[in-house]
This record gives C-alpha cells, sequence and structure tokens, in this order.
C-alpha cells in the first residue's frame, strides 16, 4: 500500500456506522477501505504530477503546465458518463424517528429542515423528493421502502452531517445527523441543501486551483465540470474567507443542476401520451 494511504488511516477520524468502519474525509465524506485506497492513489498521482513539472520549470525546461483542475459546480461520473438518479426517479425518503434520542423537537427540526433543503433543489432542477413520513415511526434504520433514511448519529463532532452519492451501495444510503448539528453556526437547512447536493451526486466546490490554497483538497477522479468556479456554491465550505455559512443554491448551481436533471418540473407542462 502507498504512503499516503498509510498516513491516512492513521491520521483521518472513524466513525463505526452499522458495524462497518468509515474513514472521514473532507468533513463530511464517509469511505470505506477500498475507497481510501484509491482515494490516497488518486491523491498520490496529483501530487508527483505538480512536484514533476516544480523540477522541470527549476531546471530551466520553461512552465510545465498541468491539466486544469475542472471548475465550476463537479457531477460524479462513471466511465465518463454523469451518475445521476432515472429520469421520474421518486426520492422517497424516511426520518428514524427512534434515533433522535427520544427528543421530539430533534425529529421535527430535521423533518421541517429537510421540506425546506428538498423543495430547494426541487425548485432548482428537475429532481422528486418525497417524505415518507408514514415509514418515521418503524423501529431500526433500515431502508423500509425509502431510498434513503435520514437519521440521528452520534460522531462525537467529526463532522455535522454526513450522506452519499448515488453511486454508492444501497446500505450507504443515509443522511447522518450528529447532534452538533442542533447548535452548528452554519443554517441549518443549508447544512441539508449541501449534504442533497451529494445525495444528487455533485461533489465539493472548493477543490478547485481557484479556491483559496487553506480550503480542503480532494483528488478529482470521476468528475465532470458544470460550470465555472463559484465561491458561493452550495458544495464550497466557508475557508479561506469565501464561502458562506449559509450554504445556499447559487444561480450557477442551478445552471449546473438543470445540465444534469433538467429544469424543475413545476416549470414543465406534461402532456399525458394518450391525450
Amino acid at each position: 500500500m502507498g504512503e499516503l494511504y498509510s498516513l491516512l488511516k492513521s491520521k483521518l477520524n472513524t466513525v463505526q456506522v452499522e458495524g462497518e468502519t468509515l474513514y472521514v474525509a473532507e468533513g463530511d465524506t464517509l469511505l470505506n477501505d477500498e475507497q481510501l485506497q484509491i482515494y490516497a492513489e488518486v491523491r498520490e498521482q496529483e501530487n508527483k504530477a505538480r512536484e514533476a513539472a516544480k523540477k522541470a520549470d527549476a531546471a530551466g525546461f520553461g512552465t510545465v503546465r498541468l491539466e486544469e483542475a475542472p471548475r465550476g459546480l463537479i457531477a460524479s461520473t462513471r466511465n465518463g458518463k454523469i451518475v445521476r438518479w432515472k429520469p421520474g426517479a421518486v426520492l422517497g425518503y424516511r426520518v428514524a424517528r427512534a434515533t433522535f434520542a427520544g427528543s421530539d423537537a430533534h425529529y421535527q427540526l430535521v423533518v421541517d429542515s429537510m421540506h425546506a433543503a428538498t423543495a430547494e433543489w426541487e425548485q432548482s432542477c428537475g429532481v422528486n423528493f418525497e417524505h415518507l413520513s408514514a415509514l418515521d415511526d418503524r423501529a431500526g434504520t433500515a431502508l423500509e421502502g425509502a431510498l434513503f433514511v435520514v437519521r440521528e448519529f452520534d460522531a462525537a463532532g467529526k463532522f455535522i452531517a454526513s450522506s452519499f452519492f448515488p453511486s454508492d451501495p444501497v446500505d450507504r444510503r443515509r443522511v447522518l445527523i450528529d447532534p452538533s448539528y442542533y447548535t452548528t453556526s452554519f443554517d441549518k437547512v443549508g447544512v441539508l441543501r449541501h449534504e442533497l447536493g451529494h445525495v444528487l451526486g455533485f461533489r465539493h466546490e472548493h477543490i478547485r486551483n481557484e479556491a483559496p490554497p487553506v480550503c480542503p483538497n480532494e483528488p478529482l477522479w470521476d468528475t465532470k465540470v458544470l460550470t465555472s468556479y463559484d465561491p458561493t456554491s452550495v458544495m464550497h465550505y466557508f475557508c479561506g474567507g469565501v464561502g458562506t455559512n449559509a450554504l445556499k443554491i447559487s444561480p450557477l448551481d442551478r445552471k449546473g443542476a438543470q445540465q444534469v436533471y433538467g429544469p424543475p418540473l413545476a416549470a414543465a407542462a406534461l402532456v399525458d401520451t394518450a391525450a
């Protein structure tokens, strides 16, 4: 195994979720061991390319330009194709009430915040979320027929919330809410707008060359550019003096999301084929 993999494995925070050890990378991204290996390998390749460019420049061979990092809202890809939910899919979710430590107030806060966050994504592009509230009181954290489950999970503050990508396996389809969510200075609906961006397949915005150097770095494997760099993106962390605690969906976010999912469904005049 590579040196960076070993280093990350020893340094990254870990959480145990339903018997699986997951590494917390870049604030809210959870990786299993196999994903961590790929993550480390890609970062090592990128680091080597940068070092080679610096050495060539220092040796007087002229400036060697690295391939520019993608800009703007970024979609996850697989074999060059954008990963997204099927057209017409209803992204149904349950909020597992029993996980909220017996606090009806916390449960209701998350229900209301999810409702607001999903509504804003529906107003931004052609997606359809549905809260399957009849499933909320069922025991356990199984999907119970929902696409994903929203639940409280005590990560000891290692993240505020965490979610998943469309390409993740079914047993990883969960939005985890750490108790720090209830006291965070970030907008609570904004935190869920950000996490739902991942659910829709969008990567972090602050991994650009254009972003401040202090912002977290990530490998850019399996991605496709959708818009120009946007420091106000809902997918941009607050770092280096850019980004905001509000985590709002920006105009460029809407533009990029509509390239993947089309315009909001409410903006379309639907005609029945039988008419």
